[in-house]
């Protein structure tokens, strides 16, 4: 058996289709991920919305997500299925690990960013309140002397 990798593929799909063919739709395509040894983990339907640009002259598309995991050759089969179906406007499959280790990757770049602005910053002088007041007063005295 192949290394399983986790992929989500995004698709949508012509408004003119019909509910139950709409499901009908979806599990097929649930089907050839299972049957080439792959596990879908969530199917998120999104629904009808507007697209960006017209696509095959439909202005609105039915959007669906899977999340799965399965061997990479299977990729290619379910996008070949994906690209044979006329109800097919539009499709994408990303490999997640890519994604989720570029979300780490910006969030660690952030975290090193912000400890930066951190050790950059002044600490105030007097930080404890009990010092006298005349070291305060010397101290000001040689600041502004040395200006």
């Amino acid at each position: 058996m192949s290394l399983l990798s986790h992929y989500e593929t995004m698709f949508i799909i012509a408004p003119t289709l019909g509910p139950d063919a709409y499901d009908r739709l979806v599990e097929t395509f649930k089907g050839i991920i299972e049957e080439n040894g792959g596990k879908v983990h969530n199917t998120t339907k999104w629904g009808v919305r507007t697209l960006a640009y017209e696509v095959k002259k439909f202005k609105e598309g039915i959007y669906t997500i899977f999340d799965f995991e399965a061997p990479g050759d299977l990729i290619q089969e379910l996008e070949r299925r994906l690209r044979l179906n006329d109800s097919v406007l539009k499709y994408l499959t990303i490999k997640s690990e890519r994604r989720d280790k570029l979300v780490k990757k910006g969030a660690a770049r952030r975290n090193a960013q912000d400890a930066k602005k951190k050790r950059n910053k002044p600490a105030p002088f007097f930080t404890n309140l009990s010092l006298r007041s005349d070291l305060m007063v010397r101290y000001l005295r040689t600041e502004s002397l040395r200006r």
